[in-house]
């Protein structure tokens, strides 16, 4: 029977750091099944992705205002620069966040609880 080393300690370092595995003790840790501990940890690093780049998206938009207005003063025609070069990981259209946050917007647009001018602005965001 060939089984594989665990690394216990950096799988439990790497289990508290996420959301769920920060109240968990090592006891109730060791109890846990593997399955679980792995899916947490994967959901925990897919988390802090989509926070990078949510705390990335102000700066990649304002180095491509720069780099357009770089490109305004050559000669050359060039197309702006997309924002996804500038994110530190490519980003998940079909995330389960950004779909509800969408019907989240078209709520509250056909409710109308938003000024109209910040319906204009997410109108980039709400379609495809």
């Amino acid at each position: 029977m060939a089984t594989s080393s665990i690394d216990l300690l950096s799988l439990y370092t790497e289990f508290r750091a996420t959301p769920a595995g920060s109240d968990i003790d090592a006891a109730s840790f060791a109890r846990l099944p593997l399955k679980l501990i792995y899916e947490l940890i994967r959901l925990g690093g897919e988390r802090d992705k989509r926070i990078a780049n949510i705390y990335s998206v102000t700066i990649a938009k304002l180095t491509g205002i720069i780099l357009s207005i770089a490109q305004s003063f050559s000669k050359k025609k060039s197309t702006p620069p997309s924002i996804e070069g500038f994110l530190p990981f490519p980003r998940d259209d079909e995330n389960a966040f950004m779909v509800e946050t969408r019907e989240t917007y078209k709520k509250l647009i056909a409710q109308r609880k938003i000024p109209l001018h910040v319906i204009a602005d997410l109108n980039k965001v709400i379609s495809p």
